[in-house]
């Protein structure tokens, strides 16, 4: 089933900040860590509290199987 995905602003200093702490973490790969659960959460929350992320997200909507 599809849905919509409203993606977060790449370009957003907290967004730029907490991807290079999720993914440039070895230590949290190689351990196997649910990285894509965690970018998730961050995703809902931020999306949230962030207006610019708010409105880039709605200019560029996706559409996700």
């Amino acid at each position: 089933m599809a849905r919509w995905h409203a993606q977060l602003d790449p370009e957003c200093p907290e967004v730029i900040s907490y991807r290079q702490s999720l993914y440039g973490d070895p230590l949290g790969r190689a351990m196997g860590a649910p990285l894509d659960e965690f970018w998730e959460d961050f995703e809902n929350e931020h999306r949230r509290e962030c207006k610019r992320c708010q409105e880039y997200g709605a200019a560029n909507i996706d559409i996700v199987d």
